[in-house]
């Protein structure tokens, strides 16, 4: 019987467990992954062993990974493996590659077309939904205003806004944009995704294609940002789009910040063109010291990990598990990165 080799190397960004040995595997993660064919055997190196020099004893045939790739400023995340490291696991016997990132620009650029990437896109899309929803109900409760109440001993009766009747707009209906939509749809959100294709989506009431989005803009009282970052969604939000929609409109970045056109957007929530923001991620992460993001009283800045949850490691492991029972079995794989679109 023929070896299949797997290695999973670096921690994925927003790991909640012990990985002081800069290992992250649990004993049950490990069970889970050799138990899917007698074949499989599993190296487990630390990313800095990865970054030390460390290399596979045998060709390797899968990998879940957490690597900067192409991206540089990646390489400051915790536990990450950086690209020269992780290009030595890949040889003419690699069977696939599963990224513990969703998005995939970071890795694109320096892997061969002929690999089989996968992306964690589902992975994250529960906790991301629900970090949209909390920063939706804050901002409509006035949670943040009765606290300094509370602090100030106060008995005021505030202005809250019930979501029943609103209209989201979500650019993507993947995992996350769906996930999302699931949510708002609970409150009585009318939910409009927009997509490459325009293809009807569960959890959405309506979605249309990028043609159709001037006018679910303007009728929009959130506007929720959960696509892929690719040359035709860099930008997609400029101080055009800004412009159409309400004042009153609420924004909410999960995806990526160049989506948006970073100075347009603080051009029009500093002139009130655009109410409120919730930002998960910037155009340059960390946000440096003198953006002005970080001291606008209607910003909610957060370090790219609204994705982070105690079950992620185990959401990581299951995508990885059932994509190796699925080669096991003959199977399309799940969540293969189609090259040309970049997701």
């Amino acid at each position: 019987m023929d070896e299949f080799h797997v290695v999973v190397a670096g921690v994925p960004y927003g790991y909640q467990g012990d990985f002081s040995d800069g290992r992250w595997l649990t004993p049950e993660h490990i069970r889970a992954i050799e138990g899917t064919s007698p074949q499989v055997r599993l190296s487990h190196p630390s990313a800095g062993e990865m970054n030390a020099g460390w290399s596979p004893d045998a060709p390797v045939h899968a990998v879940l990974v957490e690597t900067s790739g192409a991206l540089k400023s990646w390489e400051d995340l915790p536990a990450v493996v950086f690209a020269e490291p992780f290009l030595r696991l890949i040889s003419p016997s690699i069977v696939f590659v599963q990224s513990c990132s969703a998005g995939v620009e970071q890795l694109t650029p320096i892997l061969d077309p002929s690999v089989t990437l996968c992306n964690a896109s589902g992975v994250h899309a529960p906790a991301i939904a629900e970090s949209v929803l909390a920063s939706i109900l804050v901002d409509a409760k006035m949670l943040y205003q009765r606290r300094v109440d509370q602090q100030k001993h106060e008995w005021n009766q505030l202005p809250c806004r019930e979501l029943m009747g609103a209209v989201m707009c979500v650019l993507g209906t993947g995992h996350i944009g769906s996930a999302t939509a699931r949510l708002a749809q609970a409150f009585g959100i009318e939910t409009v995704g927009v997509s490459r294709s325009g293809t009807p989506a569960e959890h959405f009431d309506a979605v249309v294609t990028p043609d159709g989005l001037g006018d679910v803009l303007s009728r929009s009282d959130y506007l929720v940002i959960a696509c892929p970052l690719t040359e035709e969604t860099r930008g997609m939000i400029g101080a055009t789009e800004l412009k159409l929609l309400k004042n009153s409109a609420y924004i909410a970045n999960v995806a990526r910040g160049a989506i948006i056109d970073e100075p347009a957007l603080v051009s029009a929530l500093r002139d009130g063109e655009v109410r409120a923001a919730f930002l998960d991620c910037l155009v340059e992460e960390p946000l440096p010291d003198a953006h002005p993001l970080w001291d606008m009283p209607n910003v909610d800045v957060s370090p790219h990990d609204s994705h982070a949850s105690q079950l992620l490691g185990d959401h990581h492991v299951a995508l990885f598990v059932d994509n190796l029972k699925r080669h096991f079995a003959g199977e399309p794989l799940r969540n293969v990165v189609d090259a040309s679109r970049g997701y």
